[in-house]
């Protein structure tokens, strides 16, 4: 299994590149300190995030590791429990199986702090401008990391048309220190079907080609030749 050093794109990792300041108006942030929020660009280029934030030690760091924390759902205070518990619980969990199948063919997933590792935490929350709180409490289980994401059994838990974001925090995972963080709308994808949402089959597909957009950006900052771009998940 190839492992890749993080150099000077590891959080360029998520971004094309910055555009220049400005912008609309911001939603509200699940995860991402004030300061970081305050330092958000847009990112220009086909597939680059909504929003971006590199540091200098980002662009100075040598990570071949990541760490994945479990992933977050988060809802407006006035909407929570809007979700059923098990399915928020389902669509963290599977997101954060198939992001880590994804990331571990070209990195090594560390499953503690240490150095030469970024930890990422990933948050998915409704587009609001209304505060937010975690609507799960997000616990993967690491004992079985090759478990089936459930596709068939049960009802999509997003509503159709639903409107979304997601939040990623890069952090040096043994001094804390944030390296980067990225917001995407509809998981990174430009045309979004969320009328297609029927079934945990077809939140997967988006769920795997988030995954799939992050590793390639990851490989183009690191300035691999074999790159390949991701496709729409449902086209």
């Amino acid at each position: 299994m190839p492992r890749f050093v993080l150099s000077i794109g590891l959080m360029g990792l998520l971004a094309a590149c910055a555009a220049p300041e400005g912008g609309p108006q911001r939603n509200s942030s699940a995860i991402l300190p004030a300061e970081i929020q305050a330092e958000l660009k847009p990112g220009e280029g086909d597939f680059a995030p909504d929003l971006v934030y590199v540091s200098e030690r980002a662009r100075d760091g040598g990570y071949d590791k990541i760490m994945l924390d479990p992933v977050m759902y988060f809802a407006p205070l006035e909407a929570m429990r809007s979700v059923s518990p098990g399915d928020r619980q389902t669509l963290a969990n599977n997101f954060h199986i198939l992001m880590g199948r994804e990331l571990g063919k070209d990195f090594l997933l560390a499953v503690e702090p240490q150095r030469g590792a970024v930890r990422v935490q990933f948050a998915v929350l409704p587009v609001t401008q209304e505060p937010v709180a975690m609507d799960t409490v997000a616990l993967v289980a690491r004992d079985d990391p090759e478990k089936q994401v459930v596709v068939d059994a049960l009802a999509s838990p997003v509503s159709p048309g639903a409107d979304l974001l997601v939040e990623a925090e890069w952090t040096d995972a043994v001094t804390g220190e944030v390296l980067g963080a990225t917001v995407d709308r509809h998981f990174g994808q430009k045309s979004f079907d969320g009328t297609s949402f029927k079934s945990w089959a077809e939140v997967n597909r988006y769920l795997e080609a988030y995954a799939v957009l992050i590793r390639y950006r990851l490989c183009v900052f690191r300035g691999g030749s074999d790159c390949t771009p991701p496709s729409a998940p449902l086209g």
